[in-house]
């Protein structure tokens, strides 16, 4: 917090001019922009931050009108922010994201949803649907978002850009509203590869861990738990991969079933955003839209026994996954279970894609490793994400893996 606040002395130049918003990607009620120190590597480049974010001289709204009302001024700037103003980004304002972030898809019914710029009959995305809207509609150049389950890395595979899910507290998200402590990470999103790699270098800074990848790990259970004409479109990607890599074998992530994974996941991060939000929901009782309604009660059933059950079990999986994936590999898997899909798609569908995105997506939040959607291949016209996963601390090896498979890949 003493670095934070020294770095808040700083006169900071702000904007009250609202963006070009023809996606319904920013916030109005709570707009705020920040000019950058006109220095450094991103010199030149513009961005936007999810609106979970502090900027001192806003209040951060959470995808909520209510949290707004109920938060004053925020006190300081997150640390984030300010990395990325320092290195000469300029800040063109906050994005909406979904209620309390508790959702994937991409939708608010309190400040309207984000709309994908590929096709705006589907859905952008969530949580951090905005900063994939703006970004992949060329509205800013890269965008900061926050992710546990898949919130930067699905709308980077619906939109078609590069998103990065960092290792655990690898990157500052001092400044973030609270929300499920030990598995929420800082993420950020881009379309221009080399831009990626720029934004990467600042906000990850050099890995601790420098094996070169050589080998491709395929997940075949997470290939299997996907739709077979999912797959069928991701291999020209994966086989891309594997000449870009090296050699490939086909493994099992979870022998136990990955349906085993989420269900640890879920009561972990259920017990965790209750003991966020729990307090404020109940002094306050604000009006809920159905979704995170109906998740936000039954995460209030969730026991504390139950929750150090599974954060048990967690642990267990932590020290698995380190003895199951070498320094030089990386895991290969669809990001999510399909391209995004339409928003007159039935609820029965949308229910049944998004379980089998969930099982894919909790992968990396559970084993604290860093995760990347490479943005390679399209179906029904639409992007579909690939994703790699490395292990903890290979983090800007990996980002700039992906902007070079970015950059070589030839459809």
């Amino acid at each position: 917090m003493k670095n934070n606040q020294l770095l808040n002395n700083k006169k900071l130049k702000v904007s009250q001019e609202t963006p070009y918003d023809a996606l319904q990607a920013f916030v109005r009620e709570n707009h705020i922009a920040l000019k950058g120190s006109e220095k450094g590597p991103l010199q030149g480049l513009s961005f936007a931050i999810k609106d979970v974010f502090m900027v001192r001289g806003s209040t951060y709204g959470n995808g909520h009108p209510d949290w707004l009302k109920t938060h004053g001024p925020d006190p300081y700037t997150a640390v984030s922010v300010l990395k990325l103003l320092d290195h000469g980004a300029d800040m063109v304002g906050k994005t909406v994201c979904d209620e309390l972030c508790f959702s994937i898809s991409g939708e608010n019914w309190n400040y309207g949803s984000p709309l994908n710029p590929h096709d705006i009959r589907r859905y952008a995305g969530g949580s951090s649907s905005g900063s994939g809207a703006a970004t992949a509609g060329g509205l800013v150049d890269f965008a900061t978002g926050s992710d546990c389950l898949g919130s930067v890395r699905v709308p980077a595979s619906y939109n078609g850009l590069l998103g990065m899910r960092p290792t655990y507290k690898r990157v500052d998200n001092d400044g973030e509203a609270p929300y499920c402590e030990s598995m929420d990470v800082l993420g950020y999103v881009a379309k221009e590869p080399e831009v990626f790699k720029k934004v990467s270098q600042v906000l990850l800074g050099e890995d601790t861990k420098k094996t070169p990848f050589k080998q491709v790990y395929i997940a075949k259970d997470c290939f299997d738990g996907v739709d077979d004409d999912v797959a069928e479109t991701l291999k020209p990607a994966v086989e891309h991969v594997k000449k870009h890599v090296g050699p490939a074998k086909e493994v099992v992530v979870a022998e136990e079933g990955l349906d085993k994974w989420i269900e640890i996941f879920k009561i972990v991060q259920g017990y965790e955003v209750f003991e966020s939000y729990g307090g404020w929901l109940d002094k306050y009782k604000p009006r809920l839209s159905r979704g995170p309604k109906e998740r936000l009660e039954w995460a209030g059933t969730i026991t504390r026994p139950a929750y150090l059950k599974h954060k048990a079990k967690r642990e267990k999986l932590m020290e698995r996954f380190l003895n199951f994936l070498p320094e030089d590999a990386v895991l290969v898997l669809p990001t999510a279970a399909s391209v995004a899909p339409l928003r007159t798609e039935s609820l029965e569908e949308i229910n049944r894609v998004r379980a089998q995105s969930a099982s894919l997506l909790c992968i990396a939040p559970l084993t604290g490793t860093p995760q990347v959607t490479v943005p390679l291949v399209k179906q029904h016209g639409v992007p579909l994400g690939l994703t790699l996963i490395s292990r903890e601390h290979t983090d800007l090896q990996l980002a700039n893996l992906a902007a070079d498979l970015v950059s070589t890949f030839k459809e």
